[in-house]
């Protein structure tokens, strides 16, 4: 079943830094409908072809990087533009992360350049989704599941938040960037499955951190 069809099915939708099953949650008492618009270089939407964002490995051209210096931001800041990384990130580069056929999520896509890959055969039937978010790290913290941290190998905090319904198939891992919260989430449809031993939280975590270590953010 086409991904983004077997999401809708489930009632799953990741948006806003929060990952809603089967009801709306507002974060801080705001809803995603009132994003500030982000303003997205058209270099960064245009065919991977002819980005040059990330180089190829020996052509002597160092990467650019395509995600934001690590830290807090202030989204009250009239210089403030929400980091959208499905719409910033180049493909090529996704797909060195592991990251293969990019699907947006219809809506959210656009407003938070969230969108979904196919974990993998290894994985059975599960996704890794991408997403941007003007909400901060303490936002996670009134949202309800599990909250635990990580960080990368140079001290910047990472948020991992273990869905309170679906504990053992959906987790978070979400790091701040100075143009909003960038996340990795992984979710399993393996309900049941004696088979399925991954960790949704050591699989985020794993593949916000391969990402940030292609972007020169993190040592492996």
């Amino acid at each position: 079943m086409h991904l983004l069809r077997k999401l809708r099915h489930t009632g799953i939708l990741f948006a806003a830094g929060a990952i809603l099953t089967g009801c709306t949650i507002n974060i801080g008492g705001e809803s995603t409908d009132s994003a500030p618009e982000s303003v997205v270089p058209e270099s960064s939407i245009e065919s991977t072809d002819e980005n040059t964002d990330v180089a190829a490995a020996g052509d002597g051209i160092e990467a650019e990087p395509v995600i934001p210096p690590l830290g807090e931001f202030d989204r009250s800041d009239p210089d403030y533009v929400q980091y959208k990384p499905c719409l910033e990130i180049p493909d090529d580069f996704l797909e060195k992360a592991g990251l293969h056929g990019k699907e947006m999520m219809e809506g959210v896509g656009e407003v938070d350049g969230t969108c979904t890959f196919n974990a993998g055969p290894e994985y059975g039937t599960s996704i890794f989704n991408l997403q941007g978010s003007r909400h901060n790290h303490d936002a996670f913290l009134g949202i309800s599941g599990d909250v635990t941290w990580d960080q990368t190998s140079n001290g910047d905090p990472i948020l991992l938040h273990r869905s309170k319904y679906l504990a053992d198939s959906e987790c978070q891992a979400a790091i701040e960037t100075e143009r909003g919260t960038f996340s990795v989430s992984f979710q399993s449809f393996e309900y049941g499955n004696e088979n399925f031993s991954f960790d949704p939280c050591d699989e985020a975590q794993m593949k916000l951190k391969t990402v940030l270590e292609l972007d020169g953010k993190h040592e492996d």
